[in-house]
């Protein structure tokens, strides 16, 4: 049966617009598809507003519906399937999400560069991406970055992930994981964890593929591999 409804929601950074590439791969086969921006000056406001939307969708849709997040994102997403539960949340699929402790953190100067992007992007992108994404979509994804204020910035520099203590029991709904070990933002071993802990399955893509932290939604060959895992998972559920 085809799913009710779905639900992206974005991580640090950036906005709904990264979702442009997963969204035609999907090509409509989650049902409606809300890609929300989230603007937040604080984590629980940024949680408030995630959950927010989420409920709207399902009312709108007349059914739970699926929520999928990246990164930061995913948190959201988990943290939305805890707090909804199942009658408003059918499914969570999380892209690459952080967990537990951060072990290289950076120093004081490199934080101040990266609080007031003084760093030039063709420094940052190859951390983000590989080869799998397109340059003109790299460009495009940095282009459209927004700043996040202080109360969001602050969690890429904790040591601890704010959420790590959020799940003393699984989700009460099916979950899946996708991450890859060649991710150089957030280590696989954390997503791995993340897995474990909220009950989650897990899809991971060989090493030796190459798969970037941001090619999981913006390259193009990523992406339609990433929708195929989500559609055969959510439609299964």
């Amino acid at each position: 049966m085809k799913p009710a409804g779905a639900v992206m929601l974005h991580g640090y950074g950036v906005r709904g617009y990264i979702w442009g590439p997963l969204q035609a791969a999907l090509n409509d086969r989650l049902g409606p598809i809300a890609t929300p921006d989230l603007e937040a000056t604080t984590v629980t406001d940024l949680l408030n507003k995630a959950k927010a939307r989420v409920r709207r969708h399902s009312l709108e849709c007349d059914a739970p519906v699926a929520v999928i997040g990246h990164s930061l994102g995913a948190v959201l997403a988990a943290v939305a399937a805890r707090d909804l539960g199942p009658e408003i949340v059918s499914a969570a699929v999380m892209l690459a999400p952080p967990f537990g402790e951060q072990e290289h953190l950076p120093g004081a100067f490199l934080q101040f560069l990266l609080r007031r992007r003084l760093i030039p992007p063709i420094f940052l992108r190859p951390r983000f991406f590989s080869s799998l994404t397109p340059r003109t979509v790299k460009r495009a994804v940095f282009r459209a970055a927004v700043p996040e204020g202080p109360g969001i910035q602050s969690l890429a520099f904790e040591p601890h992930w704010f959420h790590s203590a959020f799940f003393p029991t699984p989700l009460q709904q099916p979950s899946l994981v996708i991450a890859s070990p060649a991710d150089r933002i957030v280590p696989v071993s954390q997503s791995e964890e993340f897995a474990r802990v909220i009950g989650a399955g897990t899809h991971l893509f060989e090493e030796a593929a190459g798969v970037a932290h941001n090619d999981l939604f913006a390259s193009p060959e990523i992406a339609s591999a990433v929708a195929e895992l989500m559609v055969n998972f959510i439609v299964s559920v």
